[in-house]
Parts: C-alpha cells; structure tokens; sequence
C-alpha cells in the first residue's frame, strides 16, 4: 500500500480538481493521474468521476473516502510519534564488556542524559564476549559495544583498535626487553581473565606452548592482575582493560608483532531499530571519536563508506 496514493486521492476529493492536488503536491499532471488509475487498479473500484469541472466521487469513492482519511491520519499520528519532538522518550537497554562499562560508559551516560533528560538507559555488563550474542538472541539488549565481534545476530561497526600487552610481574627476566614476542613468552604460566578469552589470546599461548593456571568458575581482571603481582604468572590483556584500574606493581610490554582486538558497535540484525536507539548509538560513536586517542576505526569507515 502506497500511502501517497491514499493523499493524493483525499487532495482531489477536497480540491474537486485533480490538476490543483497535483501541483499542491509537487505531482506532474501524468504522475497524478497514473497514481490514482493505479489506486482503483488495486482495489477494483472506480473512485472517482474525471470531467471537465474536476473530480467527483463515484458510490464507491463515498464509502472509501472516509477510510482513507483515517488511514493517512493515522499514518501522520505514527510519524509524529518517531519525529525529534517525541524522539526523546523510552528505553536503551545496553550491553557492553566490563573495559567498556569502567572506562567509557559513566562519561557517555552523563553527557547523553544531559542532553536527553526522558531518555532512561540501561547498562547491562557481560563478563565476556559470547554473552553479548545470548542477549541479543533472547532480545535483552537493544545495542552493544563489546569485542572480538562476528555474531551472525547483529551488524557490527568497528570503532577503535585495541592493543594487547602483556603484563609481567616486576622481577620477570622479560622485564628488560621494550616489546616481546611470542616465541619469548615460551614455556610461561599465563593467568588469563574471562573476558581476555579471545581467539588472539590463544593463539598467543598455543604459540609460546605454555599452560594456562586453571581457575574454576569466572576470573576477574582485578584479580587476574592481583595474581601476576604476586609472581602467579603472566597475562595478555588489551590496553582498554588495563586503564580500567588503578594497579601497581606490574610491568606491560607492547607485543612484536601488535596484536590487538577490535571495539565494536554492534545492532542486531534484521530488526526495525528504534529512532531512539540510533540516535543514542550515534551519540555513542560521536563521543568515542572526540574522546579516545586509541586508532578509530569508526572515522576511517565513515570517511570509506
């Protein structure tokens, strides 16, 4: 159904001549009259009577015509809903990885209620990445800003790239080296937290052919931390991670050759997507470009696209 079709019908009807609810709509003559042929066409009814003093309803138009007004009133009540001045209003629900909650989302929440007091967010944190896929498959979250991404679920906009280092307790050997290979870290202990679980991570550990300390249910990164100060072992975290607490300590050392994690944006596929969820998602990008010095993907895709 061509809601236009339904306007231009009531336009001529009002006007009683076709050619002025042409014009008024910025329709051609020809245009005007196909729609309305093609109209009757769908609905195998004959509307209106075309003479040289206008339009006129046939009996069938009679019956038509006030249907029609309530469609396209109705359609003009929904599009005033999902306008800017009822735009403000509802429900984010947000799932985002823990480096994500800690290091960005207080900042991105303050400003974004600021700006739209109506507006209620709502933070979900995942202690790791196949979590988020859970949530978007069971419609918990309306949009997501996580890691190692690739859910068939949802679409993903990279944002920024986030390096690995590996972290060394102060009086490790490797201690004295500026960047560090994987094959250096062969034969370590690596404590490795639950968000840190990423294909990079193990191949990481597959290739220095080390042991990962077993740990029984989830391991936090404050504690995975805690554990390579004590001289546990060693870790490989992202650098968003690391800035996500106050510790000390401990050594980090960039990896040769980087290894590092993509940030994403992701909204889940094959869904109508709320104006409120794309402006707040938009607001989202927005103050991640301004605010984080880590290489923005986001920019570059959207200067490429």
């Amino acid at each position: 159904m061509d809601i236009n079709k339904y306007i231009l019908f009531l336009r001529a009807v009002d006007t009683g001549n076709l050619s002025k609810a042409a014009a008024q709509l910025n329709y051609s003559q020809t245009a005007a009259s196909h729609m309305l042929a093609s109209m009757e066409e769908e609905l195998g009814l004959k509307l209106l009577y075309r003479g040289r003093n206008g339009v006129s309803l046939t009996e069938e138009g009679e019956r038509i015509y006030p249907l029609a007004k309530e469609l396209v009133e109705k359609e003009e009540a929904i599009r005033m809903l999902t306008g800017d001045e009822n735009l403000y209003h509802g429900k984010v629900r947000i799932g985002v990885i823990t480096s994500v909650a800690v290091n960005w989302m207080p900042q991105i929440i303050s400003d974004f209620r600021r700006e739209y007091p109506q507006v209620e967010l709502i933070m979900y944190d995942a202690v790791n990445y196949d979590i988020m896929k859970d949530w978007f498959s069971k419609d918990l979250i309306d949009c997501a800003i996580t890691a190692e991404a690739g859910s068939k679920t949802s679409d993903n906009v990279p944002l920024v790239k986030d390096p690995y280092y590996v972290i060394l307790p102060e009086n490790h050997p490797l201690c004295k080296d500026k960047k560090i290979t994987p094959l250096a870290l062969k034969g370590e202990t690596f404590i490795i937290p639950s968000e840190g679980t990423s294909y990079s991570v193990g191949k990481i550990v597959r290739q220095a052919k080390g042991k990962t300390m077993e740990v029984q249910g989830f391991l936090s990164d404050q504690a995975a931390i805690s554990m390579v100060v004590a001289g546990c072992g060693i870790s490989i975290m992202p650098k968003l991670v690391l800035e996500s607490y106050i510790s000390k300590g401990y050594i980090r050392r960039e990896l040769e050759p980087e290894v590092a994690r993509i940030v994403y944006l992701c909204l889940p596929s094959g869904k109508t997507i709320r104006p409120i969820t794309k402006r707040f998602t938009a607001f989202a990008k927005e103050w991640i470009r301004n605010h984080v010095s880590d290489t923005l993907l986001y920019s570059k895709a959207k200067e490429n696209a």
